[in-house]
């Protein structure tokens, strides 16, 4: 990624607007000060300045986020190990109530922190338990369970997340893991149950991108530069909903629509429908 997310053809349409704004309130600056006191002109000026300067800062944020908006997968796409393969019968289990994972699938997905957000959505609400747990491979790529992250709870319908406790020792810069959903569909038949699974790996933050993101607060505006940056997890974590019943907003759906078109057919199908029936 270059030294700044911020274009020639971006700053351009900036300068430009910044003189027609400039242009306007100058012109209807003018005309007041003919009818003011020195005094009052300092203030009015001041008062002025304000506004012209919030104006422009407001500008560079729309702007900017126009040119980010949705995801780019990293150009140094990782291929998933075989044991990301996701599996099971169907059994006892509707197939609507399997788990959806808002992840990358045919290649590693990244993010920066060491207690990440994962994210999936259930179409319907079926009183199945669903098991989380989480693998980190060694050198050669085998994973091992890492019990201490395990966590079942019963599945509900809609967007769920779940977040590593930062009670617990968090993930390691430079690690790939593999994040699993169980349902656990029939409890005298394992066999039947239905697994989904994703891989993901914790990667240093570039300094680029930390320097784009301290100047800004918004949430909206740090999902788009972790997409442009290729970090699926830490982008989605910005903008996901409050509670799994709440529309997804704009920038979530972007996300997921420009993830969906680096995806299989079948995952892609799933995002798609997502984005389409569950937006704002």
């Amino acid at each position: 990624m270059g030294t700044s997310l911020v274009n020639k053809n971006i700053y351009e349409k900036i300068q430009k607007s910044k003189s027609l704004i400039y242009g306007l309130v100058s012109k209807h600056n003018s005309k007041i000060h003919q009818r003011m006191d020195d005094k009052n002109k300092f203030l009015h000026q001041v008062l002025y300045t304000l506004i012209f300067t919030n104006c422009i800062l407001s500008l560079i944020l729309v702007t900017i986020q126009a040119a980010l908006a949705g995801y780019q997968p990293p150009k140094d796409q990782k291929p998933p190990s075989g044991y990301s393969d996701s599996s099971g019968v169907r059994g006892t289990c509707s197939a609507s109530s399997s788990p959806i994972l808002l992840a990358p699938m045919t290649y590693v997905g990244l993010t920066t922190s060491t207690h990440p957000t994962f994210a999936w959505f259930v179409v319907d609400n079926q009183s199945v338990p669903i098991e989380f747990s989480l693998y980190e491979f060694d050198t050669n790529l085998k994973p091992k369970k890492l019990d201490r992250y395990t966590q079942t709870f019963l599945n509900s319908s809609g967007l769920i997340q779940r977040s590593l406790s930062k009670d617990l020792p968090g993930l390691s810069v430079g690690k790939r893991y593999l994040w699993q959903l169980q349902s656990l569909c029939d409890p005298y038949r394992p066999s039947h149950n239905l697994i989904t699974r994703a891989e993901i790996e914790v990667v240093a933050l570039p300094q680029t991108l930390f320097h784009d993101l301290a100047i800004t607060n918004e949430s909206s505006y740090k999902a788009n530069l972790y997409g442009k940056y290729g970090i699926w997890y830490d982008a989605i974590k910005e903008v996901l909903p409050s509670n799994s019943k709440q529309k997804l907003n704009k920038v979530f759906i972007d996300l997921l629509a420009s993830l969906a078109k680096s995806e299989q057919s079948v995952e892609r199908q799933n995002l798609t429908n997502i984005a389409f029936n569950y937006g704002e």
